[in-house]
């Protein structure tokens, strides 16, 4: 799958790129089937709400214990599109699955992905996409990915501060006269789609998510795919958060979920 000239100028110049129903709904069925033992799962890897200790924010490395979501990982539709927006080859840095489950999701203060992988992680330069696919719609209803198209092109942002009660994650907060000045110079836009539809993020991109209030789970797993000649120097974060293998990728063939739904069948 190759991306046009017109697509790749829209995602340097607004820092995302959103392609509707990029997989198919047998291909999104795979992967939503995984998501039980997913959630059920122990270990550093799991992050609670904490709100609610018994309701899943976060799990990290799932394309390490499920074959859907290694696959998915190496797949040539996400895969083609990284290639050509990085314009280098890649490996994961991490991927974690964002459940945001009805009545209980909690919220995501506004912040740039960079932000944390420079500081925690080392990564040398905002050379990373994070590409969410989204296991179920996301709608204006259920807390959908917000965005402010074009703050990626401002670098890194220092008004920053951690997250206070974060456990298990990082999220350097960005303060409130500086989301507000780069909102009215920007503006904001919802990520909004059907189940398979596939968002492309600059990493460096400033963006945030409300608690979801309603009974409607709104998961997207996100593959996050950093350039090989920027692979991170820090050492101190776990094997989920940082990943230190930075062989890059081959993409598998475009069949490769698919083959798993028939399989099922």
């Amino acid at each position: 799958m190759d991306l046009t000239q017109d697509q790749i100028a829209r995602f340097d110049a607004e820092g995302h790129l959103f392609l509707p129903a990029l997989f198919s709904p047998a291909e999104v069925a795979v992967l939503r089937a995984e998501l039980p033992g997913l959630l059920t799962r122990e270990g550093p890897e799991v992050v609670r709400e904490v709100e609610d200790s018994s309701a899943v924010r976060l799990v990290y490395g799932g394309h390490s214990v499920s074959e859907a979501f290694r696959r998915l990982s190496l797949h040539p539709r996400l895969l083609g599109p990284v290639h050509q927006l990085l314009r280098d080859r890649v490996y994961i840095h991490q991927t974690r699955l964002n459940p945001k489950q009805g009545l209980g999701g909690g919220t995501w203060n506004w912040h740039q992905d960079f932000g944390t992988w420079h500081r925690e992680d080392g990564m040398p330069e905002p050379i990373c996409v994070v590409t969410g696919v989204f296991l179920d719609e996301a709608s204006a209803a259920n807390a959908p990915l917000l965005v402010v198209p074009g703050s990626q092109n401002h670098g890194l942002i220092e008004e920053v501060a951690p997250e206070a009660g974060a456990k298990g994650y990082t999220v350097m907060e960005i303060d409130r006269p500086t989301l507000e000045s780069l909102v009215a110079e920007h503006g904001l836009k919802a990520l909004t789609g059907p189940a398979g539809s596939v968002a492309f993020l600059h990493c460096n991109i400033v963006h945030g998510s409300a608690n979801n209030i309603t009974p409607w789970r709104r998961a997207v797993f996100y593959v996050n795919y950093n350039a090989v000649t920027n692979a991170c120097r820090g050492t101190k974060r776990a094997w989920h958060h940082c990943n230190r293998d930075a062989s890059p990728l081959e993409p598998l063939p475009d069949d490769c979920l698919a083959d798993l739904a028939q399989a099922a069948e």
